[in-house]
């Protein structure tokens, strides 16, 4: 994959004695908690990859107007991870290979650990932490215990952190493949995580997989090869998105497949797959005519719902790199989009990354250039009519926008370049805009919204706190 940006075997024994466990005291069995209500712990805050935190009452369309920066510090590396607030921190992750643990109020550190970097061949530089962490509890020697699973820098390694204070809980490598990079960001299910696998930057190719490990051992359940044995490509750059009532896993696939025997299908593609083993429930590729050379999928999968010609679809939608967003029936990916819509056009390559976002009526998409009321535009914000792909309103932006948009009540969030605004989410209208002035900046992380302020960070390595 092409593009600016945009989330191992376990030695437990080992690892045991490392955290102060003997090994007689084994990793009990999961039992998830519930994030309290406001916090923002997962990307694009939940399993529906919905980015939408319906919790919020103080950032709203009154307030929105008068927020300021309460505070914000600088790492002096791209910060691309979304910030996740949980456990009373804020996590989040930086290109120089450290997750960080934060305050919340202040954003100095509690803890900070290296989880690596790895350095493409294309000489594009280290890319260091770029997977969304998760929060959640675990029991672990018979204690509840905060965990902070991500994706990190270097050799493909997942690790569980405790939240508390960054020890090292466990660490899995999911592949020795060369190249091979966590982009994507875990999502956790009935004790498992859930995540994908990809090259760094296309260089070099490797052979795209999902993964399944347990959430308290961190041994590998199940994988899915999403190009066959022998065969590089269908990197998977994005994240699992989930619906727990179908007991199934949406994933968007990279690059079509390369030196294969066979024509590969599930690349770049839309992929189904059972929580349970990730066996394979069903799939749609990009019909060849609407592939352009750089046309895998970015961006994370959306769960919404949508009444169509009088009945309620449990849908799953997404843009491609092609400017086109797809909408399909969730139970029957395989029979193609319901709708599609053509939002923006998919050249140069690495365009149309923008997940979408979710908050109950309707669906809220970014993409790159397009045309709006006769003007030429360079990036566009749209709000869709979910049973059709109809446009509600549309705005348009001066630049294309990577990071995906997100939401509270009555508010979208979206960052572009140096800039990043909030508009009432009826109208399309400009409620604020935040201007980051410093060398170097470009909102590629989305922001999060938890309990009153909003997180952000961007390339030139400042994170930031902004509330009323």
């Amino acid at each position: 994959m092409k593009r600016l940006l945009r989330s191992q075997f376990v030695l437990t024994a080992i690892i045991l004695c490392v955290i102060g466990i003997g090994p007689s005291l084994a990793l009990m069995r999961y039992q998830p908690a519930q994030a309290a209500s406001g916090d923002w712990s997962t990307f694009l805050f939940d399993n529906t990859r919905s980015g939408f935190n319906p919790a919020e009452t103080t950032i709203n369309q009154q307030t929105a107007p008068t927020l300021k920066v309460h505070w914000s510090r600088r790492v002096f590396s791209h910060i691309s991870a979304e910030p996740v607030a949980a456990n009373g921190l804020l996590y989040w992750g930086d290109w120089s290979g450290v997750e960080h643990a934060s305050s919340l109020t202040t954003g100095a550190d509690v803890w900070s650990v290296q989880l690596g970097t790895t350095t493409d061949t294309c000489g594009s530089g280290p890319h260091g932490v770029t997977s969304t962490a998760t929060i959640d509890t675990e029991v672990i020697g018979g204690v509840n215990t905060p965990v902070d699973y991500v994706g990190g820098g270097g050799n493909a390694t997942f690790y569980a952190l405790n939240a508390n204070t960054g020890a090292i809980i466990w660490q899995t490598q999911l592949s020795t493949q060369a190249g091979a990079y966590i982009w994507s960001s875990p999502a956790l299910y009935n004790g498992s995580v859930y995540v994908g696998l990809s090259s760094l930057m296309d260089c070099p190719l490797i052979q795209g997989q999902v993964l399944q490990l347990d959430a308290v051992s961190g041994a590998i359940q199940h994988t899915f090869n999403v190009v066959p044995n022998g065969c590089i490509g269908g990197s998977v750059w994005s994240s699992p998105a989930i619906d727990s009532n179908l007991g199934i896993v949406y994933v968007s696939t990279g690059n079509p497949g390369k030196s294969c025997v066979s024509t590969e299908t599930m690349a770049p593609a839309l992929l189904a797959l059972s929580t349970t083993d990730l066996s394979l429930i069903g799939y749609w590729q990009v019909p060849r005519t609407q592939q352009n050379p750089d046309a895998d999928f970015g961006a994370t999968p959306t769960l919404f719902q949508a009444t169509i010609n009088g009945t309620l679809h449990q849908m799953v939608g997404l843009i491609n790199k092609n400017g086109i967003y797809y909408a399909f029936d969730r139970t029957n990916v395989s029979a193609g989009p319901l709708w599609q819509v053509k939002l923006g056009t998919g050249t140069p390559q690495g365009s149309n990354l923008s997940s979408s976002a979710w908050d109950g009526t309707y669906l809220y998409v970014s993409a790159y250039k397009t045309t709006i009321n006769g003007v030429t535009c360079n990036g566009s914000l749209r709000a869709l009519d979910p049973s059709s792909g109809a446009f509600l309103w549309q705005d348009c932006l001066p630049v294309n926008a990577l990071d995906p948009v997100t939401g509270v009540p009555g508010l979208a969030i979206l960052g572009f370049s140096t800039s990043l605004v909030i508009v009432d989410s009826s109208t399309g209208n400009t409620l604020f805009t935040f201007q980051d002035k410093n060398t170097g900046s470009k909102f590629y992380a989305p922001a999060s919204i938890s309990n009153g302020v909003l997180y952000v960070g961007n390339a030139d390595g400042k994170l930031y706190a902004i509330g009323p």
